[in-house]
């Protein structure tokens, strides 16, 4: 079979226009099934659910796609189906709904998307897995590397020269996707499976060809439902049409892909927390050597990639101008949601920024990366992005008179939380630091001291990281705090 005779018998949408209502957690928190029940009782046109295409505070929103044209309605009550039925009839004023967000490569699809196997193929989908299976392995990471694709979970390790690791493991990879994003301010990965299942499949079909790989595993957070019933369907429709498990692409998929389930737990994140989640043991970090390239998941080499990187790899055969990464961008700005930020050497806070309608002047600090992030003061807003420098991608904005030293506590307080106990630099060394924080005065070099011993000695990056924040804020907001003088 060919991706051509595989569209041919998936067709798309064939009336002049559709709309599709803009579900997934982001709709569903602000009850998008009001106006869903309004509509369907108002016109009896077709209309899908879709899930939220990045514009999260435009929920409840709606997308109309009419000869080609994508017109955007947000904030939606019952009151405005009726600019929807209009629009579907050929008049469409929609002024700006969108905010101006960029929506040109991992979020292209989001919002008009019903995940469907007929609205991904489209739009595209499994282009690039088939031009993948037509060539080598070795040419698809040889194509990896020459994209310059990097991970996005957080350590930007060179994903072509992961893939290169699993391939020459010897024997088969066991492929293990990381959609448990249990940090706070994270959303990007969940918007992805919620909004465009088939991307990530499509990557996952793509990593397996290049590595080898003939069984895969996908942990997704066990909060996030709407992702994971999404992903259901997809894998279901996709494996109905032979896309795995059969030679809809031009060559036999053989990838077996089971679901499993995390426990919600920041601690869940963690790679070897993972493995250990899917074995069924309890979920704590492992001590390595060896790396999980040599013995992951059940004893055998492993290859995990998280949702974004794998999406990304969809690109492959016709990347982007300059590598681009979702931030998922909340606090006090106007308008929170998900973001793609070209990393190009121009990008800058201040112009993502403005994207969410906010000034510099409106924002005290910028925290990166959730409770194992660091804070970025105003004065670095204008300074060009790096990939490095963003995490796993969450962005905090604190408005301006927030109490920094409060937030920092916070942060410490969360990460004790967390801890799952495994290791005492982390468990012990957690709650130290919360009430080394909580003492009248601080003591700067205790402090120091403990996130040292902290970052060096912990099992994982949790009580690893635990004192990043904490050692930002001393350094960027010293008077924020009252410090002890030194003896």
């Amino acid at each position: 079979m060919t991706l051509d005779t595989l569209r041919a018998a998936y067709p798309p949408f064939a009336g002049d226009a559709r709309v599709y209502v803009h579900g997934g957690t982001c709709g569903h928190s602000v009850d998008v099934a009001q106006f869903v029940d309004e509509l369907r009782r108002a016109s009896r046109a077709a209309f899908a659910e879709a899930g939220c295409d990045g514009a999260c505070w435009a929920a409840p929103a709606a997308t109309v796609v009419r000869e080609g044209h994508t017109h955007r309605f947000a904030r939606l009550d019952q009151s405005g189906v009726a600019p929807l039925l209009i629009c579907m009839a050929g008049s469409c004023d929609t002024s700006d709904a969108d905010g101006g967000q960029r929506r040109t490569g991992l979020l292209a699809r989001l919002g008009r998307n019903d995940g469907t196997l007929n609205d991904a193929l489209a739009d595209g989908a499994y282009g690039a897995a088939a031009a993948a299976l037509a060539i080598s392995p070795d040419a698809v990471i040889e194509a990896v590397e020459e994209l310059g694709l990097s991970g996005r979970g957080g350590a930007h390790f060179p994903t072509g020269r992961k893939w290169r690791f699993a391939s020459g493991a010897g024997e088969p990879p066991v492929l293990v996707v990381n959609a448990e994003e249990g940090e706070p301010g994270a959303f990007k990965d969940r918007h992805l499976l919620e909004g465009d299942p088939h991307r990530m499949l499509e990557g996952m079909i793509i990593a397996a060809h290049a590595t080898g790989a003939r069984q895969a595993f996908v942990y997704i957070n066990g909060q996030a439902r709407n992702a994971r019933a999404s992903f259901e369907r997809a894998l279901g429709d996709a494996t109905e049409a032979g896309i795995v498990g059969g030679d809809a692409l031009g060559a036999t998929v053989e990838l077996a892909i089971e679901l499993r389930s995390g426990a919600g737990g920041y601690v869940c994140g963690e790679e070897t927390v993972i493995l250990n989640s899917i074995e069924g043991q309890r979920p704590i970090p492992r001590f390595k050597p060896p790396q999980i390239t040599v013995a992951g998941v059940f004893g055998r080499p492993t290859l995990l990639n998280n949702v974004e990187t794998l999406a990304a790899a969809t690109q492959l055969f016709d990347p982007p101008p300059a590598p681009a990464k979702l931030i998922p961008l909340s606090g006090a700005v106007p308008r929170p949601g998900l973001y793609e930020v070209v990393i190009d050497g121009q990008s800058t806070w201040e112009s993502v920024l403005a994207e969410a309608g906010a000034t510099p002047s409106d924002v005290a600090a910028l925290l990166l990366g959730g409770p194992s992030g660091s804070f970025i003061p105003p004065s670095q807003f204008a300074t060009p992005l790096e990939m490095a420098g963003l995490g796993a991608g969450a962005v905090t904005a604190l408005a301006n008179g927030t109490d920094i030293a409060s937030v920092t506590r916070d942060l410490a307080r969360y990460n004790a939380q967390e801890s799952c106990g495994e290791c005492t630099p982390c468990r012990e060394g957690t709650v130290r630091l919360v009430q080394l924080l909580e003492a009248p005065a601080i003591d700067r070099a205790r402090v120091d001291d403990l996130i040292d011993v902290m970052t060096e000695a912990s099992l994982c990056q949790l009580g690893g990281m635990a004192g990043r924040p904490v050692a930002s804020a001393l350094e960027i907001f010293p008077e924020a705090f009252t410090i002890a003088a030194a003896e």
